[in-house]
This record gives structure tokens, C-alpha cells and sequence, in this order.
């Protein structure tokens, strides 16, 4: 805009002067030339003056030229300045990317089990694996996680890959056998003060994603669905006690678990907070090795969708 402002202030000096220069008189036959000259700008302006004298009046006659088009010039300046001033005016309003890849997402939350009731107990033939609720975490590390966009930004299918770690909590004093089918569960007499089953999945979510805002609105609703799709890595029993010092038994076995597993997860977020749920239908169990106990888990997802 000042450049636009110099170029005009340039080119109004130029007219008034010109129409200055022409009300100055001359009484002699002569040719007078002006130039006003800056460092990009040239303006000549020839003047010719032609008295005649019919015995009673002297007429004075003048002709003017511009030259070195220095007007076409201040004109394409002019136009050019102001078709900048536009495009730096103009925001440029990019669309969302079609691929979103975000790194390290965790999901903290809490474990139960569920049995064939839809109740929060253990099965009725293994009623000593009560679990702790407060004390049975899920730990969800997502390693890496894509968000493809279906529609406008607003609709997005988003997948990854990470591991899932889940612990049982048990209420009792009690040991899972290795090695055993079905499994057994004894009470050693000892008592614990941890005493829990550790699972280690490797965890592919596969889940629509929904962002739900007006238009241009900076605060976003998050509504996800899907699935979680898990193979087992590892499984362990740990077992701490005191007994004259601190001691630990940890004991790795398969303890006949489902190698592979399948589970449904919704997710509710509003800006960077974002709640999940998440049901595992089948027995963490093998069928007839293990009592029928259903995975339930709740809790909070830390970092963006």
C-alpha cells in the first residue's frame, strides 16, 4: 500500500506541474523543455511557444508532449501494486491433508473381567480369581497411527499399530498353574502384597472416526468406533510377598489364554481429551482350559485422535 500511495503521489506531482507550467506566459517565439526525473521515473514535457500579433492582441500558442512513456509506467505500477496488495490481503485457505500420521499416543485406564452373565465376576468354578478393579490397568502404547480422510476432514477411517498391556489384580492369595489343562488355580497360604496375571498383545485398531463442529469452529467433538484386533506375545503371573524381605515370583506361561483376540472400543473426546471403552466379546480363555471371563476396559487417551 505505501508503494501504491508513492506511485500516485508521483504521478498527481506530475500532472499539477504540468498544468502549472502551462498558465506561465511567454511574449517570445522559443521552445522551453522540462523533465522531472526520479530513479525509476522520467517525464519530459517540450513546450513550443508562437506569438502572433494582429495589431491588438498577442496570442500566446503552446503545445505540450509527454514523452519516454513514463505515464504507461506509473499506470503498470500502479496496477501491479495493487494486484500485490490483494494476494498478500488474501488468505489461502489449504484443505485437510488425506493421510494424518501421529506418533506415540498412550491410553491409560482400568480392567475387569465379565462372565457369561454380564456380570463384573469371576465364573462360578473359579471364584478365587476375583479381580481387583482399582488395582488392574490397561496400558495402550500406540506406536504410530494414520488418519485417512473419507470426507471433507469431517469422516476418517484411522488405524495403527502399538502394544497393549493388561493386568489382572487378583483379590486372593492364589497361583495359576503352568502347564495345566483346564486350569488350575491353588491357594498357597502366602500373603501377597501384589499378586496379578500380565498380558502383552500386539494391538492393530482399525475405527471411523467423526469430528463433529460447526464451520471454522476451533473447539471439535471426537466420536470414534471400531475394532481392536490382538495377538498375544507374552503372559506372566507376578506375585510379590514379604517373608523376612521383600520377594518376587514371576512365572511366564501361555496359562491357556487366546492367542488371538477381537474387541469392540468406542472413543468420546472434546479438544485434546479423549475417553475410551473398550469390550472384548470372547473368553480371554481358551474354551473348555480356562474359566469364561470377558475383558471390560475404561479410561483416558492422551494425545490427539
Amino acid at each position: 500500500m505505501k508503494r501504491i500511495l508513492k506511485h500516485t503521489v508521483a504521478f498527481a506531482f506530475i500532472c499539477i506541474s504540468s498544468l502549472a507550467f502551462a498558465q506561465t506566459d511567454s511574449t517570445a517565439n522559443n521552445e522551453k523543455e522540462t523533465v522531472f526525473e526520479t530513479n525509476k521515473v522520467k517525464v519530459v514535457i517540450k513546450e513550443k511557444v508562437i506569438v502572433t500579433n494582429d495589431g491588438k492582441d498577442t496570442i500566446v500558442e503552446r503545445t505540450k508532449e509527454i514523452v519516454d512513456g513514463s505515464l504507461d509506467y506509473l499506470k503498470n505500477e500502479i496496477e501491479k501494486e495493487i494486484e500485490e496488495e490483494v494476494v498478500e490481503d488474501f488468505e489461502v485457505v489449504e484443505g485437510p491433508e488425506f493421510i494424518e500420521t501421529r506418533w506415540n499416543k498412550f491410553h491409560l485406564g482400568l480392567n475387569n473381567l465379565m462372565n457369561t452373565d454380564g456380570k463384573l465376576e469371576t465364573d462360578a468354578n473359579y471364584g478365587k480369581m476375583e479381580v481387583s478393579l482399582a488395582n488392574s490397568v490397561n496400558f495402550r502404547w500406540d506406536v504410530v497411527t494414520q488418519a485417512m480422510n473419507l470426507y471433507k476432514g469431517k469422516v476418517r477411517l484411522v488405524y495403527g499399530i502399538g502394544i497393549d498391556y493388561n493386568n489382572y489384580r487378583f483379590k486372593n492369595d492364589i497361583s495359576l498353574m503352568p502347564d495345566s489343562i483346564p486350569l488350575m488355580v491353588l491357594e498357597d497360604g502366602i500373603n501377597y502384597d501384589k499378586n496379578k496375571l500380565v498380558t502383552q498383545h500386539l494391538n492393530i485398531p482399525v475405527m471411523i472416526n467423526f469430528k463433529l463442529a460447526p464451520k471454522n469452529a476451533k473447539e471439535v467433538v471426537y466420536v470414534s468406533a471400531g475394532a481392536n484386533l490382538g495377538y498375544l506375545i507374552r503372559s506372566h503371573q507376578k506375585q510379590v510377598w514379604d517373608v523376612k524381605g521383600k520377594k518376587k515370583n514371576k512365572i511366564r506361561d501361555d496359562y491357556n489364554l487366546e492367542q488371538f483376540r477381537i474387541g469392540y472400543e468406542v472413543q468420546f473426546g472434546y479438544k485434546n481429551i479423549v475417553l475410551f471403552g473398550k469390550y472384548f466379546p470372547k473368553s480371554i480363555f481358551k474354551a473348555n482350559q480356562g474359566p469364561e471371563l470377558r475383558t471390560v476396559s475404561a479410561g483416558i487417551l492422551i494425545g490427539k485422535v
